[in-house]
C-alpha cells in the first residue's frame, strides 16, 4: 500500500473559493509526489452542494464531511481574531491581567452557544479524533491542516491527548493569516506563547509537528514571537491558454475575482465606478467585472449603473458597461471567468495583506494577466518581484483614488506587456504547484526515493 496523506480543512463547506482550491491542489501534488490522498472537510459540504461528489477535482479524491465547526480565527489573537489574552489546553484565559482575563471571560460567555471557544474546541478536537482514528495512520502517513492558527492548535493539542494508544504522528499545520498589522504587539507575543505552548505538549506526547507559512512576510511575523515556521509557496492552478495583448475590436476586462469582502476593497467599489463610469465603462473602452451576492448588492453600485447591474445579471454574455456573476460560482466557472480578464484588479486593504496570500493574485498571473495592487503588502511584493525578474507585468498604487487615473492610462494592447506577463506565467507555474509546495515543506517524493533504491 502507497504511503497516504491526510488533508483536513474544516472551512471547506462549498465548492467555490480557495480552501477546496487548496485542498486539491494540495492533494493532485501529493499524488504526484507518490501518496495516495484523502480529505476531511466540513460537515455540510454534501448538503450545501448536493453535486459536490461530481466536482472534477473531488472525482478521483476520497473524502469525508465531518467538522461541525468552522472559522476557528474568530477567537484568534492574529490581525483577524478579537481575543485579548492567550488560552491553556482546556482553552481557558490564562494570560494577561486580571481585568483582561475577565473581559475575555465575559467575551466568550456572551458567544452565540455553539460559538463559544470552548465548545468550539470540543467539537473541532472530535472531528479530528475521528477523523485520525478512521485514517488509522501508518509511520509513512502524513497529516496535514491546511487552514491552520494560533485557536486551531489548542484543539490539536487537545485531540492529540485522545489519540495515546496510536503510533506517533507525523502533522503539517499551514498558517494563512497574519499575527500582527505593522509592529510587534503584546497580543502578538500571547499568539506565541499559545502556539508554542500547544507545540510543545504535542511533542512531549512523542508526535511530530512541522509548522508553515504561506509566505515570507508571514513566516517572518511568527518567527518575531518565536514561532519556528517554513515558508511555503501557495500552489495555484496551471492553465493551458495564457492571455495574449488585447485586439481593438472589444472592451477590455476589468476583473474583480472573488466575492467582495471587506478586507477586499467592497467600500471602494462604488466610488471607482462613479470615476471611471463615463470615460472608461460608457465609453466602450473597458468593461467591469465582478462577482455581487444575490442580495444587498445595491450599497456597491452607483445609482446611475444599477440598471446596468440588473441587466447584466440577467446575461450571461452581457455587452454593456458591466459583466456581473452572481453568487459564489463552480470551480470550471470560476477559472473560465478568470481566463476571459484583461487586467486584475485589487482593492485589498494592504494592512490585512501584509503577510497574508492572495490565492487570486496567483490565479491571474498564471494566466499572463496583468494586475494593479496596493502598494505596502504581499501583493505589491509579488509584482515588485516579477518586474524585477520578468519585467513589468503590473502596477502599484498608494491610494484607491489613484486607480482611475491609472486605469486610463493603461495600455492593453502592449505586445511587449503580454509577453513579459507570459514570462512571469512560466514562473509561476514552476513555483507554485502543489507538488513545489509540499516538497518545501519537506514531503518526502516517493518518485525519487524509488528510483535512487532502484538505482
Amino acid at each position: 500500500m502507497k504511503p497516504r496523506l491526510l488533508f483536513l480543512d474544516d472551512n471547506i463547506r462549498d465548492v467555490g473559493g480557495h480552501y477546496l482550491e487548496l485542498a486539491s491542489l494540495l492533494a493532485e501534488g501529493g499524488a504526484e509526489l507518490g501518496y495516495d490522498p484523502e480529505l476531511v472537510t466540513h460537515a455540510s459540504l454534501l448538503n450545501r452542494n448536493p453535486a459536490a461528489r461530481s466536482d472534477a477535482r473531488l472525482i478521483h479524491l476520497p473524502f469525508a464531511c465531518r467538522f461541525q465547526t468552522r472559522r476557528m480565527e474568530d477567537w484568534s489573537l492574529g490581525v483577524d481574531g478579537p481575543a485579548l489574552v492567550d488560552r491553556n489546553l482546556r482553552g481557558i484565559p490564562t494570560g494577561g491581567s486580571i481585568w483582561t482575563r475577565s473581559a475575555q471571560r465575559i467575551c466568550d460567555y456572551a458567544a452565540r452557544p455553539r460559538r463559544q471557544p470552548g465548545k468550539m474546541l470540543r467539537a473541532w478536537a472530535g472531528a479530528f479524533e475521528e477523523s485520525v482514528r478512521k485514517f488509522a495512520p501508518q509511520p509513512a502517513d502524513r497529516i496535514v491542516v491546511n487552514t491552520g492558527g494560533d485557536f486551531q492548535m489548542i484543539a490539536l493539542a487537545e485531540s492529540i491527548d485522545q489519540l495515546d494508544d496510536l503510533p506517533p504522528l507525523s502533522m503539517h499545520v499551514f498558517f494563512h493569516f497574519a499575527v500582527y498589522d505593522q509592529n510587534v504587539t503584546a497580543r502578538a507575543h500571547a499568539y506565541g506563547r499559545q502556539v508554542l505552548e500547544m507545540v510543545r505538549h504535542i511533542r512531549r506526547r512523542n508526535h511530530q509537528i512541522w509548522l508553515h507559512a504561506t509566505t515570507e512576510p508571514l513566516t517572518e511575523q511568527l518567527r518575531a514571537v518565536g514561532i519556528p515556521a517554513t515558508a511555503v509557496p501557495y500552489p495555484t492552478r496551471p492553465r493551458e491558454t495564457v492571455r495574449e495583448a488585447a485586439t481593438e475590436q472589444s472592451a477590455r476586462k476589468i476583473v474583480l475575482a472573488g466575492m467582495p469582502r471587506a478586507e477586499k476593497g467592497r467600500g471602494q467599489i462604488r466610488f471607482i465606478l462613479q470615476e471611471i463610469q463615463s470615460s472608461l465603462l460608457r465609453s466602450g473602452r473597458m468593461q467591469w467585472s465582478m462577482q455581487l451576492p444575490p442580495r444587498r448588492w445595491q450599497r456597491m453600485i452607483p445609482k446611475s449603473l444599477q440598471d446596468d447591474c440588473r441587466i447584466a445579471l440577467a446575461d450571461p454574455s452581457p455587452t454593456g458597461p458591466l459583466e456581473i456573476l452572481g453568487g459564489n460560482l463552480s470551480s470550471d466557472r470560476y477559472h473560465r471567468w478568470l481566463d476571459s480578464a484583461d487586467v486584475g484588479l485589487f482593492l485589498y486593504d494592504a494592512r490585512r495583506y501584509a503577510a497574508r496570500c492572495s490565492g487570486v493574485l496567483l490565479e491571474m498571473m498564471i494566466r499572463g494577466v496583468p494586475v494593479v495592487v496596493p502598494n505596502r503588502c504581499w501583493l505589491a511584493d509579488q509584482v515588485r518581484l516579477a518586474n524585477k525578474v520578468s519585467g513589468t507585468i503590473g502596477w502599484i498604487y498608494d491610494e484607491p483614488k489613484e486607480i482611475p487615473k491609472l486605469l486610463e492610462s493603461i495600455d492593453l494592447g502592449d505586445s511587449n506587456m503580454a509577453e513579459r506577463c507570459r514570462r512571469n506565467a512560466d514562473r509561476i507555474r514552476n513555483l507554485h504547484s502543489g507538488a513545489s509546495s509540499l516538497r518545501a515543506m519537506g514531503i518526502e517524493d516517493l518518485r525519487r526515493v524509488r528510483l535512487e533504491r532502484a538505482g
